[in-house]
């Protein structure tokens, strides 16, 4: 048994009853699977549901003040942060550390290690590239060595498809579609837990308020069945139908270079990751880079198949000094935020770090 897998054990098995444990996660569907899977194991392993669900805006990769304030309030001594890479900045980490024993499981890149905290990237016990080996998985593989948690093996699959990491876990996911009858199709997204899948993804596009009720939906769901027939499905049209908009203009309100596409998309709904994944395996070659303003900041995110750049090390360079700056991500799928005065430095920035790419 590897190092980090006792450590995920000792947490797990001292947590208490009378304990007070949040569970803090990503607001994206691997977000919000792993941080079901999460809680359905404190649940099961205590015999008590965690006593805060918490989500900071999906931008904030650190922890913030917020987030370190809502923790206090509650009383919470039993932190499990999932699919957020928040070891970026250690010492927001350590102020939640002061007064409660945190859990780290995450698979973004290793930027510290915090001795206050138990810290479990997947790197730490798989040499699967960490992009791949999203949260909901390492989550349900981890929860499997404290309790049995193989009912929860297609809520594992709502994250894997959401991180497009169905490549990798392609035996294990066609084992889940095979044992609930589902059929598998060509496109992964077509299948019944796919299309659940999106409807988180939707859901948060559609807004960012709608991260609870997605948790409290999939933490609910008995099958995938109650997240097709959930309150979910009101939101499918009108964010599907806008992401299809801007895809059609793209080629005439993009910016085109040899191997970079940037494109500024103005939307009522957060629909720049959704667009950059698709244009990304329609351009694998290129770095595509889709940025959204809002609230006096712009989103970005930055996407590359091909893999001859790193995007999350493309951000994090392009941001460097910009104040109020965060990035961060994976290889080939990466996002930040900036603010909007600080555009026309940051996407000159992207062409200098990109020019010398063949």
């Amino acid at each position: 048994m590897k190092k980090a897998e006792r450590i995920f054990i000792h947490f797990i098995k001292n947590i208490h009853k009378k304990d007070r444990v949040a569970v803090v996660h990503h607001t994206d569907p691997d977000g919000v699977s792993s941080g079901v899977i999460a809680a359905k194991v404190v649940e099961r392993v205590r015999g008590r549901k965690i006593d805060l669900r918490w989500n900071q805006d999906g931008r904030d990769i650190p922890i913030n003040q917020e987030t370190i304030s809502v923790l206090r309030k509650n009383r919470i001594n039993k932190v499990i942060i999932t699919d957020m890479g928040v070891d970026q900045r250690p010492e927001m980490v350590r102020k939640i550390a002061n007064f409660a024993d945190v859990m780290i499981l995450d698979h973004h890149k290793i930027y510290n290690e915090i001795e206050e905290v138990a810290l479990i990237k997947s790197q730490h016990i798989s040499k699967i590239d960490p992009s791949q080996y999203c949260a909901s998985k390492l989550c349900y593989d981890l929860g499997m060595l404290v309790c049995d948690v193989s009912d929860l093996d297609w809520v594992a699959v709502l994250g894997i498809i959401g991180d497009v990491a169905y490549g990798q876990w392609q035996d294990f996911v066609d084992g889940v579609l095979k044992k609930y009858k589902l059929s598998t199709k060509a496109d992964i997204s077509d299948t019944a837990l796919g299309k659940a899948s999106s409807l988180i993804s939707e859901s948060e596009s559609y807004s960012s308020k709608n991260v609870e009720l997605c948790f409290k939906v999939v933490y609910g769901a008995k099958t995938y069945r109650d997240i097709l027939d959930s309150p979910l499905k009101q939101f499918h049209k009108k964010v599907k139908t806008e992401i299809d908009r801007w895809h059609k203009l793209v080629d005439k309100e993009a910016e085109h270079y040899e191997n970079l596409i940037m494109y500024m998309v103005e939307s009522p709904y957060n629909v720049k990751s959704s667009l950059s994944t698709r244009l990304s395996f329609e351009h694998p070659h290129k770095t595509i880079v889709v940025m959204q303003p809002g609230d006096g900041l712009i989103s970005i995110s930055a996407r590359r198949q091909d893999r001859k750049m790193a995007m999350n090390d493309l951000l994090e360079k392009a941001v460097l000094g910009l104040k109020g700056s965060t990035a961060g991500g994976h290889v080939p799928a990466a996002g930040g935020r900036i603010k909007e005065k600080d555009l026309i430095l940051f996407k000159t920035n992207i062409l200098k770090l990109t020019e010398n790419l063949k």
